[in-house]
């Protein structure tokens, strides 16, 4: 065998043992935990659960944890190709403020596979999304559980009493539950286009969580008034209903928000951006709440455009990251 071929024979060894594919997302156990992109799965719920997590280059000390949710019908994959939207902004926040990105996959609607493009999120709603016997709580929780013990034979240290949930519609219901399922696990949490369901199958929330929920008035998937979701998806409160909800868990004060209406950069996206900061007590949990006064189905983005109504005026993560920051 010449030289060229074995220099190449080794090379094929080298991807094979690596895990080489070609997404260029290395599984985390075959590899050191490098900055970048890793894919790996935990057994959960006699299924083999699939999430992604992002590594910025400079990583903190005590790195907090952001969980990124996709939406209905939607996949941890889809959240960052080209024109997925406001979520793919995600990642340079990561790299700004070095924390650790958690984004899990949920099931398939159809078949209940934990694999795919097409997965929803078990969110409360008595029609659920994806498969009704996904413990995805509870999946998302023992998540938590392999990254502590993943990285703790790692230089980096995670900060596990500050780790944060957002998520888009489906995705932003499920942020919904983990608050309200796990309120000692997470430390806030961040809703785009999402309200609460009506009825629920899941209990009420007792514990303050800090929420901040970003809505449209022109959404005609998750309607601003409430009602029943489009494709017969179940029903849910308006999202002022949804706002009162959280004032009152969080023991906020309703009486005086801080109001703050944002500069509208792009006249011709037909939507302004109205937030009310409704404060709280030292036991109770503050309430940001966003109207996207014109916005539809999708996240607010100036860095993402997307199709839809699109608000255009506000970088939507980024709202969220700087509420997730005061915590």
């Amino acid at each position: 065998m010449n030289s060229a071929k074995i220099i190449l024979f080794y090379v094929i060894i080298s991807m094979t043992l690596l895990g080489c594919n070609s997404s260029g997302i290395i599984p985390s156990d075959a590899e050191d935990l490098n900055s970048g992109w890793h894919e790996t799965s935990i057994e959960h719920g006699d299924m083999s659960r699939v999430f992604r997590f992002y590594i910025p280059e400079s990583i903190s000390e005590n790195a907090e944890v952001v969980i990124l949710l996709h939406g209905g019908t939607q996949s941890m994959d889809k959240l960052f190709r080209p024109n997925a939207g406001g979520t793919q902004e995600w990642q340079q926040i990561a790299e700004e403020e070095g924390f650790l990105l958690m984004v899990p996959n949920g099931t398939n609607n159809n078949t209940g596979s934990p694999t795919g493009d097409n997965q929803s999120w078990n969110d409360c709603r008595p029609q659920t999304q994806g498969n009704p016997d996904a413990d995805d709580a509870g999946f998302i929780v023992s998540m938590l559980d392999w990254a502590a013990g993943r990285f703790a034979h790692e230089s980096i240290t995670l900060n596990l009493n500050r780790v944060f949930a957002t998520g888009a519609s489906n995705g932003g219901m499920m942020t919904y539950r983990l608050a309200t399922e796990y309120p000692d696990k997470f430390i806030a949490g961040g809703a785009f286009i999402a309200n609460l369901p009506d009825p629920t199958e899941c209990a009420e929330a007792t514990t303050p969580v800090p929420m901040i929920i970003v809505n449209g008035t022109e959404d005609p998937f998750m309607l601003y008034e409430g009602g029943s979701i489009i494709g017969g998806r179940g029903e849910v409160l308006s999202s002022e209903s949804t706002r009162d909800y959280w004032i009152e868990v969080n023991q906020a004060d309703s009486s005086n928000p801080i109001i703050t209406e944002f500069e509208d950069l792009d006249p011709d996206d037909g939507s302004v951006v109205i937030c009310e900061y409704y404060s709280s007590a030292s036991d109770g949990a503050d309430v940001h709440y966003c109207k996207v006064d014109g916005g539809g189905h999708t996240m607010p983005s100036i860095n993402h455009p997307t199709i839809g109504r699109q608000n255009r005026d506000v970088e939507g993560a980024r709202l969220v990251w700087e509420f997730f920051a005061k915590q």
